[in-house]
């Protein structure tokens, strides 16, 4: 092939990933579509949350601080939003964006809060320093915005992540080492749940006794849904997708996903930067219905639900 040839062929194929960038259709959005999401970009420089009303409102920044915050989480009531930022964890007010530091980082460096059902308290993975195993706590807010530590496991080997408490708040469910374990409040127990060859991560409750969770094997990824009773599996779908995290919708009729990567996807796009983190919208079934926030030039990721 001549140099020409050559030029010709890459300037081609150059406009055909514009196109497909820039005319690509985007689904509509389903009806019965409610409720709000919170999520993590990095569009103005610093990753910073950002709050968006569904179906048609535009998103508006939440955080405006010089620091880089992250792995947000609506409170029951859908009036805060807790989020980690270098091993503190701080909670943002939705309607007036007044921002609290609940833990300093000092003694623990705190990090994915979650909160319990009643409002007031936050299970967090923690650790004394960097390296060291980090193992969930609860943090129980006092009325006069006092707050109380209590460790709820002491992991040896690996860490205790990805906190999610039950809808009765009687127990969490938790990733050690890739499998699913839960906790039980009250006696401090711990046992597990899942032990397939498949490493999950991002556990949520679709409903009490039953889990969503995403995984990996290998090169194939996908989402399962977990009986706690029996223990029994359901692939809701499998591929080349790597999903990061999820978050059921209120009404269990969706959910929203960090989509981090497609091997599917075309090299050149890849190239170019199709492959940045973006929020998508599934059904229940597992299956892609829409992105709700993507862009070439800007990360967006780790979504959580509120009313």
């Amino acid at each position: 092939m001549t140099r020409r040839r050559f030029a010709a062929a890459v300037a081609a194929s150059l406009l055909a990933l514009a196109a497909w960038l820039t005319l690509a259709p985007r689904p509509r959005l389903p009806p019965g579509l409610a409720g709000a999401i919170v999520f993590v970009s990095d569009r103005d420089g610093v990753p910073a949350l950002y709050w968006r009303r569904l179906p048609h409102d535009r998103e508006r920044r939440l955080t405006f601080g010089s620091e880089p915050v992250g792995e947000p989480a609506v409170s029951p009531d859908s009036t805060r939003v807790a989020f980690s930022m270098n091993g503190r964890i701080g909670e943002v007010a939705v309607a007036s964006g007044e921002v609290e530091i609940l833990t300093l980082g000092v003694d623990w460096k705190d990090a994915q809060p979650a909160w319990l059902p009643d409002g007031r308290r936050l299970v967090v993975s923690s650790r004394r320093r960097v390296g060291e195993p980090a193992s969930l706590h609860l943090l129980t807010l006092a009325p006069d915005r006092s707050l109380a530590r209590h460790p709820l496991t002491q992991a040896r080997a690996g860490d205790d992540t990805s906190p999610a408490p039950s809808p009765d708040g009687t127990f969490v469910v938790f990733v050690r080492e890739d499998r699913l374990l839960r906790v039980d409040l009250a006696d401090g127990r711990v046992a597990r749940i899942s032990g397939s060859f498949k490493r999950d991560r991002s556990p949520r409750f679709l409903a009490p006794g039953r889990l969503v969770c995403a995984w990996s094997e290998g090169k194939r990824h996908g989402i399962d849904t977990i009986d706690l009773a029996t223990k029994a599996r359901v692939t809701l779908t499998e591929g080349g997708v790597f999903y990061r995290t999820l978050a059921p919708s209120p009404d269990r009729r969706f959910l929203v996903v960090t989509r981090s990567w497609d091997a599917g996807l075309h090299p050149l796009v890849a190239l170019f930067g199709g492959q940045r983190e973006e929020v998508h919208l599934l059904d229940a079934a597992g299956r892609e219905l829409s992105r709700l926030e993507a862009g070439r030039r800007q990360a967006s990721h780790s979504p959580d639900w509120g009313g």
